[in-house]
Parts: C-alpha cells; structure tokens; sequence
C-alpha cells in the first residue's frame, strides 16, 4: 500500500477496483462513505462533483451526522449541480425552526435547552430533507435499493451505537418501511444543539441523538464478510489542521473535558482504521470553524466545495485511473 500526499490531501489505496464499460468508456463503481462535520460537509458536494467528471458510479452510500445529509442525498440521485443549487437554504437549516419567533431571547432558548434537552427542534431540517427525497420519489428505505443507504446513530438510553435501518427492527420498525429523512434526522442530532429524536420501544422512551458521538467515520459500517471485494469502499474524511496533532493538551478541566469527549467520539474508528491500515481513505482538509457555522459566505462554501473536488480529483487520478 502507497500513501500518497498531494495539495494536501492524504490518500492511499489497497484494493484494485472494479472497471465496466460504460457510454464514456472506461469507468468504474464504488461505494462511499462520507464522515461527520457539520457545515464542513460542504466540502462533499466536491467529492460528488469529482466522481461525475470522471464517470464514477455509486453502488452504496453510507455516513455519519452532515456526512448521512449528503449521503442521502446522492442516494437519492442528487447531482452536484442541484445540490450546490441547495447551498442558500442548505446553509442556514441548522437554524430554522418552522415554529420558532424571531423575537424569541437567547435566554428563552437556553431554557429550552434544559427542558427540551436542544436549543432547537431540528423539525427545519427534518422538513427540509422529507421534501428533497420526495422531489425525487423517496419516503421510506424500500424506496431505495435494498442496502443502498446507511448510517449510525447513538442511543443515549440504551447507551449504544445503533445503524439505520438495519436497527429499526429492535424497536419493533421494519428497516425497510422506516423514513428516510427522519433516519438521516437521528444521525445528524448534534447534541445540545438540536433535541434528541424520541424514539419509542414499547412502554420505553429512547432518546438518540447524533451519530458522531460514537462514530464519526463508519468506514466500517458496508463492510460485509464473504462480500465481493472487487468493489472497493472509499472512506472521505474531513480534517481540520488542529486534528492532525496526535496528543492532546490537558493542563485544566476543561481541556480533559474536551479530550475525554474527543477520544469517545474517535477511538472506535481509530481502532477500525489501525486494523484496516487506512487503506481506501481520503483525507480532506478543511478550516477550523465552528459545526453550526451557517454564515458562510458563498466563497467560503465554494472554496470548501473546490478543496473536495481537487483532493477526490488527485485522488483518482494517481491511484484509481492512472
């Protein structure tokens, strides 16, 4: 395996991919995994934009939190194009809220947060997401084709990791007949910041919220024993430059807190990663700004778009196509 660093990307790649002809010639199919990283996932409308231009098929999708946005999204058939058309609302739906006053105080919000468990409901997201997917015919996975589409998410009662839909059947759902957009939903509740989806096993109330809590990057989560492995996984990975240190500075509670919360959040894809030796992974580096920055300057997106789509071009290019 050859790791690779070009315009500051960092890839490597293991496994030789499956090639069919298609109406342009050579291309090739892939399945994809997209991480966690609020509005930095931005930075994946590039990835897309970079498959199309070289006439790579997506079979399966999966993601974790923004990551599980996108991911529906290309599930769904989005193009790059119409997506990025989506960036003047895109960007601002971590904030609106379809019930909420203008006039509301911040110190009303904050009060919300302690009963309510999120400053804000996520119903503009969840609204937003049910329209995109049945713009384009899809409410429930059997929508979709079967195995297409998943993601993690975290239940807090339970105190585990859950994947979607697969898991829907330990809450007495069918996988298969549960709502998309609403799936997408649970991984993508950043805690604090939008309130727990509430999600009902019998008597019980399961509270699940983002699912970056416990897995950030599920590069894992299509991996299948006995599978046909002709058909490579490729993971896309958000990093920011404060990331790339190995230690963590702990001189003051805070800074343990923070540690603690990172290492939760990270040591399973960690260990996943070491296991695997990173293979069929992009690394992408992005700016450190805040998960709910929605005050992005159009710049600032298409710049976040541009870095996706020259790493995934890179990429391609000097590890896939060559």
């Amino acid at each position: 395996m050859q790791e690779v660093q070009a315009a500051s990307c960092i890839f490597s790649f293991f496994i030789k991919p499956f090639i069919y002809m298609g109406n342009g010639g050579v291309k090739m199919i892939i399945d994809l995994v997209f991480s966690g990283g609020g509005v930095k996932a931005i930075a994946f409308i590039g990835v897309v934009e970079a498959l199309e231009e070289r006439g790579i098929k997506v079979r399966r999708v999966a993601g974790t939190s923004a990551g599980a946005i996108v991911g529906a999204l290309v599930a769904a058939g989005y193009t790059s194009t119409e997506i990025k058309s989506m960036l003047p609302t895109l960007s601002h739906l971590f904030f609106k809220e379809n019930n909420q006053k203008s006039w509301v105080p911040s110190w009303l919000r904050w009060l919300r947060l302690y009963w309510k468990k999120g400053l804000y409901t996520g119903d503009g997201l969840l609204d937003w997401l049910e329209q995109k997917l049945k713009d384009k015919g899809i409410r429930r996975f059997c929508d979709l084709p079967y195995g297409s589409f998943k993601m993690v998410a975290s239940d807090l009662t339970a105190g585990k990791m859950i994947v979607l839909p697969d898991d829907a059947i330990n809450y007495d759902r069918d996988p298969q007949l549960m709502n998309v957009a609403k799936a997408v939903r649970m991984s993508a509740s950043l805690p604090f910041f939008y309130e727990p989806v509430r999600l009902m096993k019998g008597k019980q109330v399961h509270l699940i919220v983002d699912g970056g809590v416990l897995s950030n990057f599920p590069i894992w989560l299509l991996e299948e024993k006995g599978a046909d492995n002709t058909i490579p996984i490729i993971g896309f990975q958000l990093q920011t430059e404060d990331k790339k240190q190995v230690h963590h500075k702990i001189n003051n509670v805070i800074e343990l807190y923070s540690a603690l919360f990172i290492t939760m959040k990270e040591a399973h894809d960690a260990r996943h990663l070491e296991k695997i030796g990173k293979r069929n992974v992009l690394i992408i580096p992005v700016p450190s700004i805040s998960l709910t920055n929605a005050y992005m300057s159009a710049n600032e997106m298409h710049a976040l778009i541009e870095t996706g789509r020259a790493c995934t071009l890179a990429y391609l290019d000097e590890q896939i196509l060559q």
